[in-house]
């Protein structure tokens, strides 16, 4: 216990490198000045011209001159037209605006700088030129369709809210865990016939400039003429399209985006799209889950373990399990040696054929119960897999320490958290089933050193993928395998 103790003290005393986060918002005091021009450039500056920030321009018959601010994604405009717009059409002077917007409750601000909470809130702010305050009217978006939780990225502890397929919906439910004035809400459209819209969001101050500049850039190169999808757009950022591994985080969860956008990350969302890319990203994010933070920290590393764990497992048991048979019978310990002889004894295939017929009859069985409803899914997945598994052992086409192994296999590639990364170990363990049947133990070492290789070597937006392990930072690395305790960990915070 007491090296635990050692090792989180020597943490808490480096903070030089610890990624920074953001503190609540420090906006310093602004009155509103006479000259527009000024109110509008700190409004513009303090939100980091972020572009669903809105800017109206409105006449009264008396000749003075209104301006309205607010985030389109977070006040509602259709509130502004029914309680703002249709009724200064009656206005004929400054008297009956005054009577106007105190009838409407509105908040009068000498200081613009008091003002902008609200903003962020959703409310929208209301200039008047040549007068030295101005007025927060409550115009709050209100989220109508039930979002629920994702079912790819299930939690026990936590929101239980995922991502929509509505943009601006998703925005206003990253800026309501993040009421920060640095979010920053940059809009492109990409296509040639879809034209979708689609948002980059980052944090200003804390995500690298760099990175975000390489994103615009490369998403100006999408000329696809299909609907565009958060697939295509993947296929555009990625540093190497060949790689079988992801390279980006796809979520629906607006937490998960959140805390990556906090820690510098850029998430990109697509209009019509429930998903949303956090990039850049490193091997072993894809083995963290929101639970591994909500829960105790000894649960959490202890869990996290589990699903490095799972990687390992997943790629090499079938592998393993040819190997033994094939070539290296003789490792098998004495007692299940005759276990191991009476089950594969009569099986008219090699090794390999037997873990191939069942590795696929897996994946088929998988892809049926996705594709059908739910309900039928399920039973598929169940009694295909129970009569089957019986089925094919009772008949001596596949034996029966098989089907164990193909089970774990199975199971253990289904712990990891990110869907992508799970398809990903489904496919790595075919290569290392085909070098095993080859080569034995040599083969599948020489299969997993090319894999570490092409994992030293891969970027994630120019970042080193298998950071922290390649470059080597055994601080980093600590803390990507074990969960450190909140109180222990002192990130830097960036004002």
């Amino acid at each position: 216990m007491s090296f635990i103790k050692r090792w989180f003290s020597k943490n808490k005393n480096n903070n030089s490198d610890q990624q920074p986060i953001v503190e609540p918002p420090a906006i310093s005091t602004y009155p509103v000045e006479q000259v527009m021009n000024d109110n509008r450039k700190y409004l513009k500056d303090t939100l980091s011209h972020s572009e669903d920030l809105v800017e109206k321009q409105l006449k009264l018959p008396s000749g003075d001159t209104l301006y309205m601010y607010f985030l389109n994604t977070m006040a509602e405009e259709e509130k502004i037209e029914n309680y703002f717009y249709a009724k200064l059409i009656k206005i004929q002077n400054m008297n009956d605006l005054h009577l106007l917007l105190k009838n409407m409750e509105a908040t009068k601000h000498p200081h613009l700088s008091d003002a902008m909470t609200e903003v962020l809130s959703g409310h929208c702010i209301l200039l008047i030129d040549g007068f030295p305050y101005c007025y927060t009217i409550e115009t709050s978006r209100t989220v109508k369709r039930d979002i629920t939780q994702p079912e790819n990225e299930q939690i026990i502890r936590g929101g239980h809210f995922g991502l929509v397929e509505n943009l601006h919906i998703n925005l206003h439910l990253i800026r309501q865990l993040i009421t920060h004035p640095k979010l920053k809400v940059q809009y492109t459209t990409l296509g040639q016939a879809a034209k979708t819209k689609v948002a980059i969001v980052s944090m200003d101050g804390v995500c690298d400039p760099a990175q975000l500049e390489e994103v615009h850039r490369r998403l100006a190169k999408v000329s696809s003429k299909k609907l565009i999808s958060s697939g295509v757009v993947e296929e555009y950022l990625e540093d190497s399209i060949y790689s079988p591994f992801p390279q980006y985080m796809s979520t629906e969860r607006p937490d998960r985006c959140a805390l990556n956008i906090l820690e510098g990350k850029i998430a990109v969302l697509v209009d019509g799209d429930a998903t949303a890319l956090v990039l850049p990203m490193t091997f072993f994010s894809f083995y963290h889950s929101n639970d591994d933070y909500n829960s105790r920290w000894y649960t959490g590393t202890f869990f996290r373990l589990i699903r490095m764990l799972s990687f390992i497992v997943a790629v090499t048991l079938p592998g393993l399990y040819i190997a033994i048979v094939s070539f290296h019978y003789e490792i098998i310990p004495y007692g299940m040696t005759y276990v191991v002889k009476n089950s594969i004894e009569m099986i008219p295939y090699p090794p390999i054929i037997e873990a191939f017929i069942m590795e696929l009859t897996i994946e088929l069985i998988r892809e049926a119960g996705i594709r059908l409803p739910s309900p039928i899914g399920q039973t598929i997945g169940i009694v295909g897999g129970l009569v089957i598994g019986d089925a094919v052992v009772n008949a001596g086409f596949v034996s029966s320490i098989m089907i164990i192994v193909v089970a774990l296999t199975a199971i253990a590639s289904f712990v990891v958290p990110s869907h992508e990364m799970s398809m990903a170990v489904r496919l790595l363990r075919f290569p290392i089933m085909i070098m095993a049947a080859l080569l034995g133990f040599v083969g599948i070492v020489f299969c997993l050193s090319l894999y570490l290789i092409h994992l030293c070597k891969l970027t994630s937006l120019g970042q080193p993928y298998f950071y922290p392990f390649a470059p080597f930072s055994l601080k980093d690395l600590k803390e990507s395998i074990i969960r450190i305790p909140h109180t222990k960990n002192k990130e830097q915070s960036v004002k």
